[in-house]
């Protein structure tokens, strides 16, 4: 069975913190957010410790995107407060953690810090490897968009501990090594400051470490997406979407095997590299919410000989057996918010045009050519719901909807066998 309306499925799990915690654009924050009357309880307490003048710094990325946090870091069963903010005072100009502790009902600052950076990319708090001791682990981020900071730390006997560093683009918790604990995938691009890569970094009993690191295409410079999700019997994998020197953008699969990362595009002969580049537009996604992540791959409709106007037809595929495999074939329009699959009795013999006044996707029997392909199969429109009511009227049929479209088709007159039913439409309609 599969969901009517998709969302990009992270896979990579984070532990939920307790407490409060309310999240916002950090570039929007031209006046800072109320407190609750916890949260200025803890602020009074750490303005007695670090002074009036202090400001909060918010997380830009992640589930954490308060300055206030809570967890139980020390695991003595009650909640620590971790507190990010900027020191006018301080010459280093780098965000400081304060962790506080609530005694008796009135919180107090009992460690304060000096973090790796000007801004807190990211936050999460996450048990390594299932050592059973909870690790806070905090993006740093500086003005240079390419140069963030991952520091891990410990809490212990009123100390935050940093038991591991690590220079980062982009990074993920989940259990990628498939030991039931989580693990932290930390994945570079290439650029000035190190090479393509991606590290394993967990605690196998000695404390947090990076236990395995693979690398990736060399020519990536940038990582426009990256996603957790499954390959086919359940074994989690990173899905890395990256924008190589040339323009195009180019899908690597990193997992485990016997807790060391494997990226299959390496293996000698390997063809995936090929099959998974591919111009900008789409990225890697769960297009039919099953957990196995798909690899858009892009061919022309039936007709189209690389004129100036293509259309394409793009395939999804999977990883299987060392090689890719198409899994299913869409019409994807990302920027209206839905691909179409196509039914595979359409295969070869189906191609679409866009009507030049009305700008609905057409489609039609392919005959030899597409000045010959004039039978109307059928068309889709996506109007507002203000909108669906009158063009009800004109024969569509709502195949699809969510808050801010309908998605109607209305079919050709003919009686010809590829000619699609209602219920086959609504069930091939994946909303973005």
């Amino acid at each position: 069975m599969k969901p009517k309306i998709l969302t990009s499925i992270i896979t990579a799990a984070c532990l939920t913190f307790t407490g409060c915690g309310f999240g916002m654009s950090v570039d929007s924050l031209l006046s800072a957010p109320m407190l609750s009357q916890e949260q200025e309880q803890i602020y009074t307490a750490l303005q007695n410790a670090a002074g009036n003048d202090i400001s909060l710094v918010y997380p830009r990325n992640g589930e954490h995107r308060s300055a206030f946090l809570f967890y139980d870091l020390d695991g003595d069963g009650s909640d620590e407060a971790a507190v990010f903010y900027d020191s006018h005072s301080d010459t280093e100009s780098s965000v400081r953690v304060n962790i506080l502790d609530c005694e008796n009902g009135k919180w107090r600052s009992v460690y304060d810090h000096a973090g790796a950076g000007t801004s807190v990319e990211q936050v999460f708090f996450t048990d390594l490897g299932g050592s059973g001791n909870i690790r806070m682990a905090i993006g740093y981020g500086y003005i240079t968009p390419t140069e963030k900071t991952l520091k891990i730390y410990s809490f212990s006997d009123g100390r935050l501990n940093t038991e591991y560093t690590e220079s980062y683009y982009k990074m993920l918790s989940l259990d990628l090594d498939k030991d039931s604990g989580m693990d932290i995938a930390v994945i570079n691009c290439n650029n000035e400051n190190h090479g393509a890569y991606v590290s394993l970094v967990t605690d196998k009993g000695n404390g947090t470490e990076c236990t395995s690191t693979v690398e990736l295409n060399e020519n990536t410079a940038d990582l426009p997406s990256v996603m957790g999700g499954y390959i086919g019997n359940n074994t989690p994998a990173l899905f890395i979407d990256g924008l190589l020197g040339s323009g195009s953008l180019s899908t690597e699969i990193v997992y485990c095997v016997n807790g060391q990362l494997r990226n299959p595009a390496n293996l000698s002969g390997s063809s995936i590299s090929q099959r998974t580049t591919r111009s900008q537009g789409l990225f890697c996604r769960d297009i039919d919410g099953d957990g196995i992540v798909e690899i858009p791959e892009r061919e022309a409709f039936p007709g189209y000989r690389e004129n100036a106007v293509m259309q394409y037809i793009t395939n999804w595929n999977v990883f299987e057996n060392y090689s890719i495999q198409k899994k299913y074939s869409s019409l994807t329009e990302p920027e209206k918010g839905y691909a179409f699959m196509l039914p595979v009795r359409w295969e070869g013999l189906v191609t679409v045009k866009t009507d030049s006044v009305t700008g609905e996707k057409v489609f039609y029997k392919f005959n030899s050519s597409l000045n010959e392909s004039r039978l109307e199969l059928m068309r889709i429109l996506v109007c507002s719901h203000a909108e669906a009511a009158e063009k009800s009227l004109e024969g569509y049929v709502a195949a699809a909807k969510n808050e801010s479209a309908v998605y109607m088709v209305k079919f050709g007159d003919t009686e010809d066998n590829l000619l699609l039913t209602v219920a086959e439409v609504s069930n091939n309609f994946y909303l973005y």
